[in-house]
């Protein structure tokens, strides 16, 4: 991956958090306005979290010379659907490569050691994202839908 894709590609991480985060904080209002304020509760903190993420990655963008609009580009190319079903919510979030695209954009970052070590921090999150949507998603099968959306009351 030459440098310049690598740029893109950090531009576009930045645009998948700055629309995820609007996306999680609509998620987070729609569950606590029917009763599921525990999935409210995680989604609004996801939000709050990907939108430092989406602020880590614009500082630095300008850091190493880019413009917001190059930003603004990458947001142009993602869609970010919403959901009223809490179900399609978290299966419409659970990306299972998203760690291995991130630690391969922080190969393409190995001589620039402030930038990668962003992307492995992000990584660890990214991890742990995954590992409560897996959960989630293990208890609607486990419970059953509608005792799963009781156990988020």
């Amino acid at each position: 991956m030459t440098k310049e894709e690598a740029l893109k590609g950090f531009a576009y991480l930045g645009a998948v958090w700055f629309g995820n985060s609007k996306q999680h904080f609509a998620f987070s209002a729609y569950d606590r306005l029917n009763g599921w304020n525990k999935l409210a509760d995680k989604w609004k903190e996801e939000a709050e979290e990907e939108w430092d993420e989406a602020e880590e990655v614009l500082n630095r963008l300008v850091e190493l010379g880019c413009k917001p609009a190059d930003l603004q580009e990458a947001m142009k190319t993602i869609e970010f659907p919403f959901y009223d079903d809490p179900k399609q919510q978290i299966e419409s979030d659970y990306e299972p490569t998203a760690v291995k695209q991130l630690s391969e954009l922080a190969q393409a970052f190995a001589d620039d050691y402030p930038t990668q070590k962003l992307i492995l921090k992000w990584i660890d999150g990214e991890k742990d994202h995954m590992a409560w949507e897996a959960q989630y998603l293990h208890l609607i099968d486990r419970l059953g839908y509608d005792n799963f959306l009781m156990a988020m009351m």
